[in-house]
């Protein structure tokens, strides 16, 4: 009886230390996967942290056309904003919000940090090469003339073709082209051409040219592009030589600008940029808004 009760009583000891073992694994496994899934969280929270999407804001004044465009209801178009957000498009972790100032609001914005980008047909100048940073080249738009389209003149390789021509130009805009054809003309008193000061928007000056008021009127030629599509105006396009076009702008190509910290956004919309003119995106765009494709071969 004793040896039967000292059996029963061994077999109820191992049978409570085989029990007391298998809880403690299970408490084991139980904290194990706990831990585990802690990690696993906090690996998560971690990651959605490192890919948290920021926001940015491009600021433009809504003008001028057809570069950009400010609809009825307030919101922007043309050919920089749908290049913009085809750009951003390739970018998700970034979001874009559209800002209106005036132009000359843009500059001080970007300074103070109430936007960090511009996009608004930026050329590179003396003024803000080195205070902003700058995108590879979007596009190539250079200078276009009009004349009459019963004009002999087929070209403007230099200034010399434009002798005894009424060139119309604004009074307070294209100071390049007045500063070079003012230059031009005291140097050469028997070749020169007429100012002609126009108070008259460009579609007018160009309509100036049509009656014949003037001969000539130069603007770049998405614009002429525009105007003609939009106006209706029958004049003669022409292409200007090398020599004129360096005088009247040292760089054709348009950029979107940055403030001096954005340096990781700004090499952010580079990659994106080779992306949409490799994929042909920015072609397509350019043909909608300017009718032919002037994207920049120094993009890709």
């Amino acid at each position: 009886m004793a040896t039967r009760l000292s059996n029963r009583t061994g077999r109820g000891w191992k049978a409570a230390w085989r029990g007391g073992v298998a809880a403690a694994l299970a408490t084991l496994l139980v904290a194990g996967t706990a831990a585990c899934g802690t990690t696993g969280t906090s690996t998560a929270s971690a990651a959605k942290a490192n890919t948290s999407v920021r926001t940015i804001t491009a600021v433009s004044a809504g003008a001028p056309a057809p570069f950009i465009t400010k609809q009825s209801d307030g919101s922007l178009d043309g050919q920089n904003i749908e290049l913009t957000k085809a750009i951003f498009a390739k970018l998700p972790q970034y979001k874009l919000v559209w800002k209106t100032a005036d132009f000359s609001a843009i500059y001080p914005g970007l300074d103070a940090g109430r936007y960090q980008m511009g996009v608004n047909n930026f050329s590179k100048t003396s003024k803000n090469k080195d205070k902003y940073l700058f995108s590879d080249p979007l596009y190539s738009a250079p200078y276009v003339a009009v004349v009459r389209k019963d004009d002999a003149l087929d070209k403007v390789s230099s200034f010399a073709d434009l002798a005894g021509k009424r060139i119309i130009v604004p009074p307070a805009g294209l100071y390049n082209i007045v500063s070079s054809l003012e230059a031009y003309n005291k140097k050469n008193p028997s070749k020169a051409s007429k100012i002609v000061y126009s108070q008259a928007e460009e579609a007018d000056a160009i309509r100036q040219v049509e009656n014949g008021t003037g001969d000539v009127y130069f603007l770049d030629g998405p614009s002429y592009y525009y105007l003609k599509d939009k106006a209706g105006i029958d004049v003669k396009r022409i292409d200007i030589g090398d020599e004129v076009e360096s005088k009247f702008s040292a760089d054709s190509h348009a950029y979107l600008i940055f403030s001096k910290d954005q340096k990781q956004l700004r090499d952010d919309v580079n990659k994106a940029l080779k992306q949409v003119i490799k994929d042909g995106t920015a072609a397509t765009i350019s043909k909608k808004w300017f009718g032919e494709d002037l994207t920049t071969a120094s993009s890709d």
